[in-house]
């Protein structure tokens, strides 16, 4: 079923006009647009109305104006109406040539493509999911045909409030009288929040002859004997390598919001999803997903039908423009067309540039133009025609790359089935080469001319006179940059993590001329005996994530990370041999992990991370761990079972929702998760650790620091780990934050990675931070040990030491110290007392602490204000007496925020950093709260 027979039109279904509704051009030059009310009889597209467009004479016009396409293109100029689409099809994938391309691309021998010369879309076979799908039946690749690759992760259908994947059991193929083709798959959902009903859901994919979108119909049907009540129906949309856009909003969504529509605009390929009719659609948006509600609260009687339709549109080029212009021309537009030309401040003409054109609507009359729409940008290259489709209306327009910015903004009015001209003069641009170095780094060998020194950094530009950011940070393995940048005054820092001083230098850059910078990294802050590591990564691996395997790498080394967890959604991988052809063995070490990560309530999961794996779980999907419709409780059992010794970590998603939720789980069960996680964690076969922090949500890990006390005050012993979960780079930096874990030698390429388990597994001796370096000890006995009132010390003071470490651009203002999850007192004032040799600014505390007395269990701990051998005065720590076994936490925090290494919310970076508990044995028993004091 094509779109000219799913919904109505201005003209026709068998006229001229629409039988060429979705004729374009894919050819260099490109055509675009944007969703703008337009003036035909079709709805404005902002409101997401989806029909066929009464501008396909206009749209034609201009593809054969710009002379794009090949010859079958030309001959389609020359022969107007004659010339007949061929028919979509449907074909299963029998080897590589068959699928998509691209790094996303997940097609397999087996799946099914269904395509026209227009698109292409894959639907995986029925069995075992790719990504985060617990079945096949779901579309997993879209592309343009003649580019065919694929950016975009996988769009899974779910029903139901917690949602729920649909499991489907049948697939069929087909086609049209009028040339569409489709796939229909047949499933069923059940779950005890059904009560005692059942859904059979059938979902169709339909693909037109010569339409650029993919139609997707979900019905659903109660076979059960009870009504259903209150679902919610749409899909999770795991964008991969495109970002994630709406009308009126940020790029990189991170919240609930209303749209008309989404868009995802990947490098080369830009797709648009939109109801089908006049709706708006819901979604909460995070870290590469989209969890979208096409309708809500549907209820179903026994026997009851409901269905939801919506529209996938694939532009063959990544630009907000491409996304919207299909949006456009769906929604009924007649486009017009800009035409850029670029000439220098003298008015020679300047030949293509890779960069970006904006387009900024302009209202008439002076009136503020209408707000909610995309910001419009077109990506231009140095072999592409600077011209591009648009809708009709006034526009301002601008442009930067390539080292140059428009000295102007040209003002242009498009017309439908016009050209606008748009002639920009732009600044002239400078070179400037930067050449990192590293103190105290060896000198390459004498012997070897070939060998390249590898200086792994960030650096990044910010304009001297306003601190903004002149471009997206650059990433450097060598050392080396040379950059094109228009005339004027920059900051540029170099950054490598935490351990590290920032590098900079302010410099000039003029016209014509080649600049050069030196600049010196310096390792200032020492951390012996710890490896610093992300335990939680993704790459384009994930459905969810757009990030290929040797930039996730570089991205680790330039911020410090030493140790890093490859841990893809369901999927095992495995690094290592990327590493080694990067030559980062001695500063890198990738380990061989999975994330199992369950979208379904029933399964109680939520997020399993397990690693290292080998061999025997190379394929958790169809191997070693099954993990659909299993629990917790069952993964952590055929874990346990493999040979060798696994780390689980019980990971937590964006957001803040307990870990063993699912991503839906219900609001108004809050205890939920807390209780699940009681059930498995703790010494022997339970999960080793516990992640608190996840990327950069500061307010979700002070909540779920809470749940931390209350598993440790209920003798359920845990290791508290810090992840990035990355998905991407900028705003999700690896290593941020990160879990410094003990080890008997902390020399990455050297790193011996059953220790490293034992670390997590055994020892528990681990700081989380995004910068400051904490550590603490009571006596002889580390942080994530137990110091035992029999070993002396009962009723004599011992001295609880912290030392908190930190580059000169990490900020540590204030000591928490905790007993039991309470604060002991007021905090403690840090100030940098010190600096070390090597640059670091360093405080030393030691607070007197008398064990003794009491039961086992407990928290009871006084402070007395007596003494502390800090200098005297009410900010000095008082004596800290413990009457029973317990737990001892030390919080660092900063006030100021990590800038300029990340920038973004500043609430959000601001400078945290927390050991490991150390556990109280009060009575002299051996035993704490769950563990055993060492002998």
């Amino acid at each position: 079923m094509s779109h000219s027979t799913e919904m109505p039109a201005c003209f026709p279904a068998s006229s001229p006009r629409a039988r060429r509704a979705a004729r374009r051009s894919t050819g260099a030059a490109g055509l675009a647009a944007v969703a703008l009310a337009c003036a035909t009889c079709a709805p404005p597209a902002q409101n997401g109305s989806v029909v066929v467009s009464s501008g396909a004479a206009e749209r034609l016009g201009m593809l054969c104006r710009w002379g794009h396409g090949d010859a079958e293109q030309g001959e389609l100029c020359g022969r107007g109406d004659e010339v007949a689409a061929r028919p979509a099809r449907v074909r299963r994938i029998t080897g590589p040539d068959d699928a998509l391309s691209g790094p996303l691309a997940a097609g397999r021998p087996g799946d099914h493509v269904l395509e026209n010369d227009e698109i292409a879309v894959v639907v995986d076979q029925l069995g075992p999911g790719t990504g985060l799908a617990e079945g096949g039946g779901h579309l997993i690749d879209a592309a343009d045909a003649r580019a065919r690759r694929d950016e975009l992760g996988q769009i899974v259908a779910r029903v139901g409030a917690p949602p729920r994947q649909v499991i489907y059991g049948e697939l069929a193929t087909g086609a049209g009288e009028d040339g569409a083709a489709w796939i229909e798959v047949r499933g069923q959902v059940r779950g005890r929040e059904l009560e005692g009903g059942a859904l059979s859901v059938t979902t169709r994919y339909t693909l037109g002859p010569r339409d650029r979108a993919v139609v997707i119909t979900t019905s659903l049907q109660n076979d059960g004997d009870r009504p259903i009540e209150a679902l919610d129906l749409g899909d999770v949309v795991h964008w991969g390598a495109a970002e994630h856009v709406a009308p009126g909003m940020a790029p990189g969504l991170r919240s609930e919001h209303e749209a008309p529509y989404l868009a995802g605009i990947g490098a080369g390929v830009a797709y648009v999803l939109a109801p089908a009719g006049d709706a708006t659609i819901r979604a909460r948006s995070g870290a590469g997903f989209s969890d979208v509600t096409f309708a809500r609260q549907a209820a179903l009687p026994p026997g009851g039908r409901a269905a939801y339709r919506r529209v996938l549109a694939i532009a063959p080029r990544g630009d907000s423009l491409a996304a919207a212009t299909e949006l456009f021309f769906l929604a009924g537009g007649a486009p017009g067309g800009v035409a850029l030309e670029l000439v220098d401040a003298r008015g020679a003409p300047l030949p293509p540039i890779a960069g970006k054109a904006t387009l900024t609507p302009l209202a008439e009359g002076g009136a503020a133009p209408a707000a909610g729409a995309l910001d419009l940008w077109l990506r231009t290259g140095k072999g592409a025609p600077l011209a591009a489709e648009a809708p009709p209306g006034l526009y301002l327009v601008g442009f930067e790359g390539g080292g140059r910015r428009a000295l102007g903004s040209a003002r242009i009015r498009i017309r439908a089935g016009e050209i606008a001209p748009a002639r920009l003069a732009l600044s002239g641009a400078g070179q400037l080469d930067i050449q990192l170095q590293e103190r105290g780094a060896p000198a390459p060998p004498e012997d070897d001319e070939l060998f390249v020194p590898l200086t792994p950094a960030k650096v990044s530009l910010f304009d001297a006179a306003t601190g903004k950011a002149v471009s997206p940070p650059h990433l450097t393995l060598t050392g080396e940059l040379q950059l094109s940048l228009p005339p004027g005054r920059f900051r540029v820092v170099a950054s490598r993590g935490p351990e590290y001083a920032l590098a900079q230098a302010t410099v000039d850059v003029t016209d014509g001329t080649r600049s050069r910078l030196d600049l010196t990294l310096e390792r200032v802050v020492d951390t012996p005996g710890y490896i610093a590591c992300d335990l939680r990564q993704h790459t384009a691996q994930s459905a969810d994530a757009g990030v290929g395997t040797a930039a996730r790498i570089v991205s680790n080394a330039v911020e410090g990370v030493e140790c890093a967890v490859s841990s893809e959604h369901n999927l095992a991988t495995d690094l290592r041999r990327d590493i080694a052809a990067l030559r980062l063995e001695a500063k890198l070490r990738m380990l061989p992990g999975v994330e199992l990560t369950s979208g379904r309530s029933g399964a109680g999961i939520g997020s399993l991370s397990v690693f290292p794996l080998g061999r025997e779980a190379a394929a958790p999907r169809e191997g070693a761990l099954r993990w659909v419709d299993g629990t917790a409780v069952d993964i952590l059992r055929e874990v346990r079972s493999l040979p060798g010794e696994r780390v689980v970590q019980v990971s937590r998603r964006h957001g803040g929702g307990s870990p063993l939720h699912a991503s839906g789980a219900p609001p108004s069960a809050p205890d939920q998760g807390p209780s699940l996680l009681a059930q498995i964690v703790g010494d022997g076969a339970g999960a080793d650790a516990v992640e608190v922090w996840t990327g950069r949500e500061a307010a979700a890990r002070d909540r779920a620091l809470e749940e931390l006390w209350a598993l440790l005050r209920a003798s359920r012993p845990v290791t508290p780990t810090a992840t990035s979960d990355t998905h991407g780079l900028l705003g999700a930096e690896a290593g941020y934050p990160r879990t410094y874990i003990a080890v008997a030698d902390d020399d990455p390429g050297r790193l011996d990675v059953a220790d490293l388990v034992a670390g997590l597994r055994r020892r528990r001796d681990v700081v989380i931070t995004n910068g400051p370096f904490v550590t603490m000890r009571l006596g002889d006995t580390r942080q994530g040990g137990v110091a035992s009132a029999r070993r002396g010390s009962r009723g004599g003071p011992l001295s609880l030491s912290i030392r908190v470490e930190r580059a000169p651009w990490v900020d540590a203002r204030e000591l928490h110290v905790l007993v039991g999850g309470v604060a002991a007192g007021a905090p403690i004032p840090l100030e940098g007392a010190r600096t070390t040799p090597a640059g670091a600014l360093l405080d030393e505390i030691a607070i007197p602490v008398v064990l003794g007395g009491g039961s086992r269990r407990g928290t009871k701990a006084r402070v007395d204000r007596a003494g502390g051998d800090r200098r005297p005065g009410p900010s000095a720590p008082g004596t800290i007496s413990i009457a029973e076994d317990t737990f001892v936490v030390a919080i660092v925090r900063g006030r100021r925020p990590l800038e300029p290494v990340l920038t973004g919310n500043p609430d959000e970076i601001l400078p945290f950093a927390m050991t490991a508990p150390l556990w109280i044995d009060a009575d002299g028993d051996g035993r704490s709260l769950g563990r055993t004091a060492a002998p």
